[in-house]
């Protein structure tokens, strides 16, 4: 019988990726998360960045009373490899200071968690070989950076190669691909209408369980098992603003950054969780499942 899990990974970032420094989602969106975890009794993983950690020790000690695991998101929401969209300011890491940033931020969440994290997963998904190598010499187990509705992949768990990350080697990091719409349009000639953030709060609990449903089908582990990795944002379960204004300049967002945040997105959670619930879907985290 093909067994179906669902691992709920949340990127503890600063609101709307980095255009506040307040940690707003973090402080508040991340209770309400909480809420709902505790009521389907499911675990789930907080990637925290070294800097959010930092800044909020209590919520990363009170994730780990309730039964969930903390992983690293980089230092500062750094971008650690390849650009898959355009992203202005996007601060990339050169290659050779990769393994020292990310030495850093592992240490600073194990500073404020009081345990080390072993998954991890870039920001915005902009990975490369050099970070998965340095990941591994780590100690990492799990990385879920890979964009596939990028790369045209299924998502299939596996163990990259130390020349080549979106190709199978012998490194001993999992990589668990973050899975999208294999059967959305190709209209978009960036492909982010295939990828499955921000699906759950845009389009809702229903049609992204349909979602899971649907690729469930697409893609099986050797041993005939299907699971697909989520990523989410404590950010998105509160209201978040239409622009922002800086020292420099008025910043005004996409409606996909804001539409839908905060109690709509918290209802769909709940609701989403619950439909794969009774379908007998299974709840994991990262390391677990890495390490089972």
């Amino acid at each position: 019988m093909n067994r179906k899990t669902i691992i709920v990974g949340f990127d503890m970032e600063t609101d709307i990726g980095s255009w506040t420094l307040n940690d707003q989602g973090i402080k508040k969106g991340t209770v309400e998360i909480l809420k709902v975890l505790r009521i389907h009794d499911i675990p789930a993983t907080f990637l925290f960045t070294g800097r959010e950690a930092q800044n909020n020790p209590r919520m990363v000690k009170t994730i780990l009373d309730k039964g969930h695991e903390i992983g690293c998101h980089t230092m500062y929401h750094e971008t650690m490899g390849t650009a898959v969209f355009d992203m202005p300011g996007a601060n990339f890491v050169l290659e050779s200071e990769i393994k020292g940033r990310l030495e850093l931020a592992t240490k600073t969440v194990a500073g404020a968690a009081g345990v080390r994290p072993v998954s991890f997963r870039a920001p915005r998904l902009f990975g490369s070989t050099a970070m998965i190598n340095a990941l591994e010499e780590l100690g990492y187990r799990v990385d879920s950076s890979f964009p596939c509705y990028f790369y045209h992949r299924d998502f299939t768990p596996y163990h990259p190669s130390r020349r080549d990350w979106s190709k199978n080697g012998k490194s001993t990091i999992l990589e668990l691909p973050v899975f999208f719409d294999m059967d959305a349009g190709q209209d978009d000639p960036t492909h982010r209408n295939r990828d499955q953030w921000p699906m759950l709060r845009l389009k809702g609990a229903k049609w992204f369980g349909n979602l899971c449903q649907r690729m469930f089908a697409n893609v099986h582990n050797a041993r005939g098992d299907s699971v697909l990795c989520l990523y989410l944002h404590p950010w998105e379960f509160i209201e978040m603003p239409k622009s922002v204004i800086t020292d420099e300049a008025k910043i005004s967002f996409q409606p996909f950054l804001y539409k839908n945040c905060g109690d709509s997105c918290l209802a769909s959670l709940d609701e989403f969780i619950c439909h794969m619930k009774h379908s007998n879907v299974q709840f994991t985290t990262m390391k677990d499942y890495a390490t089972n």
